[in-house]
């Protein structure tokens, strides 16, 4: 029986889990798609002459990179790097070049800017297709996508503006890339170009002035619903803030976890040694000290915050609290939060301003999770340094 290498495995279970998972709607980020992008990663690094195991690489991580749209369509990078990390664990790969691949499926994370030479050709393969020949039905894939997983719907006017400013601004970061693709690139530039100068000439006057004179009459916050770019970052900037608490709890664990094992294992070793060697007194006060601190502070970084679970309807009806966090309502009645739910899904404004709000005070809560957990950190970091020096100078003394 033939040994099936780690990159037919991959092929074959990927294959197996899109086509079990994948439903009618994934239009665009498709089995196809991965194949695709897998084959141009592949194209790109034989033109490139990349070496046996970083062709490996890119395969691997081109075929894990949209695995992840199966089960979520945002946030899909992080499962797609779990999904790799545990199937290629279970094969015994080997932790350095599994790095090496799960950096590569990070990467194709749209605003992440490719440092090494493998990161910007497995970015180049993933925008392979703005140099396609059948590029505009690529497109219409994707819209429906957007349409079905994100409810964000586009005019013909408004897709291919959005798409032509993307083709437009967009390089490619190889000149192998440049080179394979630049031709069909610029043709496929021109065609969104045309097709949006004709759909912006084609769109009904009468139309447009209902609409300038619409969204004149919003606010600041109401502006941000017409804004298909700002309710994208919108959506951009809270998964990152969410990203960035789970990081924050990890790191505060690291810290917990550290400190405990010091406390547990070293301390009782140390005391059981200091009637014989009292200059041991000193450093481990120092290093006690350091322990209890650290864990202070790493447990307030990641304690919850403190919530009412109750909002009033003055509270409501002024816009003064956001009854999409569980915090301002576990406590509440389900009826009261139904008649304050409605008020503010009723008013474009008010739903506007919860948006913010949430937004706003979770960057608040992140900022005092991150400034405690530094201070935690400086704590372990210069006690460290302390018991060390506490222990020189009281051993310098001792043995004197």
């Amino acid at each position: 029986m033939v040994q099936l290498s780690i990159v037919d495995e991959v092929e074959e279970y990927v294959t197996g889990f899109l086509k079990k998972k994948l439903t009618r709607d994934h239009r665009f980020h498709s089995l196809a798609h991965t194949l695709k992008v897998r084959q141009a990663a592949v194209e790109l690094g034989k033109a490139m002459g990349l070496s046996r195991a970083d062709m490996e690489t890119l395969e691997l991580a081109t075929l894990f990179h949209d695995i992840g749209y199966a089960e979520t369509y945002e946030g899909h990078e992080a499962l797609s790097r779990q999904m790799a990390r545990k199937f290629l664990e279970s094969k015994g790969y080997p932790q350095e070049k599994l790095d090496k691949v799960l950096s590569l499926i990070d990467v194709t994370f749209p605003p992440k800017i490719p440092a090494t030479t493998l990161e910007q050709v497995i970015k180049d393969a993933d925008l392979s297709n703005l140099a396609s020949e059948n590029y505009l039905e690529i497109l219409e894939g994707l819209r429906h996508e957007w349409e079905v997983f994100l409810n964000a719907s586009y005019t013909d006017a408004e897709w291919y503006k959005l798409n032509y400013k993307f083709v437009k601004k967009h390089q490619f970061f190889t000149d192998t890339a440049r080179e394979l693709y630049g031709v069909q690139w610029e043709a496929n530039r021109r065609k969104l170009k045309e097709l949006r100068d004709s759909m912006q000439e084609g769109e009904d006057q009468e139309k447009k002035k209902e609409k300038k004179t619409r969204d004149a009459g919003k606010d600041a916050a109401g502006a941000i619903t017409s804004s298909k770019s700002a309710q994208m970052m919108f959506k951009t900037a809270l998964r990152n803030h969410l990203d960035l608490s789970s990081l924050a709890d990890n790191k505060a664990n690291i810290m917990l976890s550290v400190n405990a094992l010091i406390i547990t294992i070293a301390m009782p070793l140390a005391i059981s040694n200091i009637q014989d060697n009292l200059f041991l007194l000193f450093p481990l006060g120092a290093l006690l000290a350091t322990c209890l601190l650290s864990m202070i502070f790493a447990t307030l970084a990641t304690r919850p915050i403190h919530m009412t679970g109750y909002t009033p309807r003055e509270q409501i009806s002024e816009g003064k609290s956001n009854l999409f966090f569980f915090g301002n309502f576990f406590r509440m009645k389900y009826e009261e939060y139904e008649l304050g739910m409605q008020e503010v899904i009723s008013d474009d404004a008010t739903l506007e301003r919860s948006i913010m709000r949430d937004l706003y005070y979770l960057g608040h809560s992140l900022g005092n999770k991150y400034r405690k957990l530094r201070i935690c950190y400086s704590i372990f970091m210069y006690g460290i340094i302390l018991t060390v020096l506490v222990f020189g100078i009281s051993f310098a003394v001792y043995a004197m």
